[in-house]
């Protein structure tokens, strides 16, 4: 395993391509972890409900969810290098913006601004990877390229729950500002795609209708998998942070720590040994397997009452998420053609957004009405509702 890991290793880094990209990721998960991992908390302390914090991350994300089919649609026509850039400069002034406002409605506008900035940038970010890749490889560089989020969640939390603790809520405002202005300059330097030679098909107006009609069916069983995966994610997500500190009376850096242990830590332990064992086992029984899982531990998380035993419970469900991201990422660029992979990208993106727009509203309202366990109850059905939809997927090899 570990021979088989430094080889993937060895010819990822002799791209450059390739490791400005992981830069790019990395520094942006970072900004992005920074300010969303104790949003809530923060959003909270600015005299929000819970109620009120969920609706926040909803109608931000919204804005998101909006704009990620037609990001797709920009990135395939204007070219992906130039989006992601777009997506950088645009993501630099809302946390420095955050500083200025006193009272949780004025977050509005800069958290859509913010939204707006990840909608280009996650389809373009992940487009690209195809296009840099050959079909022979693009799963084990999506295992390697999945590492730079999880490692922005490593390090963010922590180190936003210790700013927080010992300077305040405006100096994670103000690291997160500077990450991605540096993160500018890696985006500067990344070459473009290179250019790809269209399929006769495609460039026929008449197939090209077909084509369409054929192309957005092939994409529901994509678009609504992320749909439940993103409700299921989405729904507890707002309040995990508020839960923790209300049931366990802990601090702010130790919600931190437990982001950071529960999601970074884990989805990098576990994003080679998923494309290795994906490609073992085949894809979608691999995907079948770790979504049957994750209902039983959402349930038993509710029965859990220490925040030291809770702990790995978390790192199990997002392990077992996070594993099935360079399958259904393989699945979906083997399925699609080259022009087309940032439209497919923005469509599936549409659909996890859509649930993590929807679940915060579906977790807060549950919290208020039923109680505090009932929105990891719902979570536990969100994705109990993947496993049938996971037989659909497509599993086409294309020669383009």
């Amino acid at each position: 395993m570990f021979a088989l890991v430094s080889k993937r290793l060895s010819a990822f880094i002799g791209h450059r391509e390739l490791v400005l990209l992981f830069l790019i990721n990395t520094l942006m998960s970072l900004g992005m972890n920074l300010t969303n991992s104790l949003w809530p908390l923060y959003v909270q302390s600015l005299g929000a409900t819970v109620l009120q914090v969920s609706f926040l991350i909803s109608i931000t994300g919204l804005a998101g969810t909006l704009l990620r089919i037609p990001s797709g649609v920009i990135s395939d026509l204007y070219g992906r290098r130039k989006i992601i850039v777009v997506s950088i400069a645009l993501a630099i002034s809302p946390p420095l913006l955050y500083t200025f406002t006193s009272h949780w409605e004025q977050l509005i506008p800069w958290g859509i601004v913010y939204a707006i900035a990840f909608a280009l940038y996650m389809p373009s970010r992940m487009a690209i990877v195809a296009d840099y890749t050959s079909v022979e490889t693009r799963i084990r560089v999506f295992s390697i390229m999945n590492l730079a989020f999880p490692l922005g969640s490593l390090i963010s939390p922590t180190l936003g729950g210790v700013l927080e603790n010992v300077y305040g809520w405006n100096a994670i405002f103000y690291v997160a500002t500077a990450l991605y202005i540096m993160c500018l300059v890696p985006g500067l330097l990344l070459p473009e795609p290179p250019r790809q030679e269209v399929n006769e098909r495609e460039e026929h107006p008449a197939a090209g209708v077909r084509l369409d009609l054929a192309f957005f069916r092939s994409l529901f069983a994509f678009f609504l998998l992320n749909f439940f995966t993103g409700l299921g994610m989405g729904t507890v997500s707002a309040i995990t942070p508020i839960y923790l500190i209300e049931r366990f009376q802990v601090s702010t850096a130790e919600v931190g720590l437990f982001i950071s242990v529960g999601f970074g830590l884990t989805t990098i332990l576990t994003q080679i040994p998923a494309g290795v064992l994906a490609e073992k086992v085949g894809r979608k029984r691999f995907i079948t397997a770790c979504f049957a899982v994750i209902p039983v531990l959402f349930v038993l998380w509710t029965t859990v009452k220490s925040f030291v035993l809770l702990l790995p419970i978390q790192m199990a469900i997002n392990g077992l998420w996070s594993m099935t991201w360079p399958s259904s990422l393989t699945l979906l660029m083997e399925h699609v053609p080259i022009t087309r992979r940032g439209v497919a990208s923005g469509i599936t993106q549409a659909g996890i957004m859509l649930g993590f727009t929807v679940g915060p509203t579906i977790g807060g309202y549950l919290w208020e009405t039923l109680g505090t366990l009932f929105p990891y109850y719902a979570s536990a059905i969100f994705f109990a509702l993947c496993l049938p939809i996971v037989p659909f997927l497509k599993e086409i090899k294309k020669t383009m």
